[in-house]
């Protein structure tokens, strides 16, 4: 009837160059990606390009030190000017140097990628070494309070297709590796007419322009006729924070608000989650699901935690229906396709209600009803299954279906034995009989007298 995991027993409870590049697409399972994805470019089909910097201090003259800080200055005004939210590839010790300079850059909005540390060449570094760069320059980042959200780019574009460098950065938490179309080789002093024959010969839909902003580089003050010169191509600009997105997913990350939504960055690219068809990315606090049948939703915080413990998109529960709803008294709940996760922090976290006793406690008004939140997720009993709430237990067998029990006759009923005793499994609900109420099971019955208190079991 379904995949149950059994936790106890109720009768005791209380690219190419020009394209996007995957080294290696993740297994279908929802699993955790083995591999960086590269994006040479964003998912965008039409005329939009995303602006990005590098920025790495390298110690120099005051003079140089000066320039350089006034190139960023520059940078960041016009990308106010025009409205449009960049990324910076920044090193560690640029942002150890420079904290508050970092958290601007931040604060405004722009995506920050991990550029290592001091910038060496990753394919001459052993594994250790490369996770060093990356751990030491995250150090910084927290320091300065900004996240690079597990992106990263490669120093000197060396080796950003190589598999084993990729593998290296998912083994240490880095999904994305955000690499570039084109250079407008600004960091080499080039003039405008050489930056805009590279924009000629190289702009895509979908284009990553890396530019640069230490001395010697024209880019800072060749950018805004970089912007104009786009525009007049008739290109327009989407930040990195929404180039990583597509389909049913952009349109519902930027619906909760892109950048600013709860969900932050995402941190994988869009991978296969059970099926050609079906989809999964991965956020900072979140993850969205698609299949044909359910559209995109979203999961996460502490249901995300249980349906991640529960087998996400392989387990019974299946692919989510709905987004996470308010449930009554302070709790929450999402729907699945083959049940539901209630969570309350009262009530010990996240519980999996599922088949017929998802079916009757649907029936009795959910975390409303009397019964109110989950203690438990279904658990396999002598005969059936069973499920434990806040004011109550459901049972369900294949021959008698789904019942609740509540009250003072389920703790008569669990002092006997439960499903293991004589009295088997319940045949009905609670419900009103002469002289108070009663349950029947498939070999007797409890009843509770209203006048006396008195609990009497009868057997047949």
């Amino acid at each position: 009837m379904r995949t149950l995991r059994t936790v106890g027993s109720l009768a005791v409870l209380a690219v190419t160059a020009m394209g996007l590049v995957a080294a290696r697409p993740a297994l279908a399972a929802d699993t955790t990606p083995g591999q960086a994805a590269v994006f040479t470019r964003g998912y965008d089909t039409t005329k939009v390009a995303s602006l990005t910097f590098d920025l790495d201090w390298r110690t120099g003259t005051a003079a140089e030190n000066a320039v350089s800080k006034a190139n960023l200055e520059t940078v960041l005004r016009v990308f106010a000017a025009n409205g449009i939210t960049g990324g910076f590839g920044m090193t560690g010790r640029f942002a150890e140097q420079n904290p508050a300079e970092a958290a601007t850059i931040a604060a405004q909005g722009h995506k920050i990628f991990n550029h290592s540390w001091s910038h060496p060449d990753f394919m001459t570094l052993t594994q250790a070494e490369r996770w060093s760069q990356l751990d030491r320059t995250e150090t910084a980042f927290r320091n300065a309070g900004i996240s690079s959200a597990g992106w990263f780019r490669a120093p000197y574009r060396s080796g950003y297709l190589d598999a084993g460098l990729n593998r290296d950065l998912a083994l240490r938490g880095f999904y994305i590796n955000l690499d570039w179309t084109f250079d407008t080789t600004g960091y080499q002093a080039a003039d405008w007419a050489t930056v805009s024959a590279r924009i000629d010969r190289y702009t895509v839909p979908g284009a990553i322009i890396v530019m640069h902003v230490t001395t010697p580089s024209s880019d800072p003050g060749n950018l805004q006729l970089i912007i104009d010169k786009l525009k007049g191509m008739g290109y327009g600009f989407v930040s990195p924070w929404q180039a990583v997105t597509k389909n049913a997913f952009r349109a519902k990350y930027l619906a909760a608000g892109g950048s600013a939504s709860p969900f932050g960055a995402a941190t994988t690219a869009e991978m296969v989650a059970t099926t050609t068809g079906t989809a999964v990315q991965r956020f900072q606090r979140g993850r969205f699901y698609y299949s044909p049948a359910t559209g995109a939703k979203f999961v996460w915080n502490g249901i995300l935690a249980k349906y991640v413990a529960f087998g996400t998109v392989t387990s019974a529960l299946k692919f989510p229906v709905t987004d996470e709803m308010v449930g009554a008294g302070g709790g929450w709940y999402s729907r699945f396709q083959g049940g539901s996760i209630y969570w309350l922090a009262a009530a010990g976290g996240g519980h999996v209600v599922q088949g017929g006793i998802h079916t009757k406690y649907l029936a009795l008004g959910a975390e409303a009803g009397f019964l109110k939140y989950p203690l438990s997720d279904e658990v396999k009993l002598t005969g059936g299954y069973g499920s434990q709430f806040q004011g109550g237990n459901i049972y369900w067998t294949s021959a008698t279906g789904a019942h609740e029990v509540h009250g003072a006759i389920l703790a008569r009923y669990l002092s006997l034995g439960g499903m293991s005793s004589r009295l088997g499994a319940p045949t009905s609900d609670e419900h009103t009989v002469s002289v108070g109420r009663s349950n029947t099971f498939v070999h007797g019955s409890i009843t509770w007298n209203a006048t006396t208190g008195a609990i009497t079991v009868a057997y047949t």
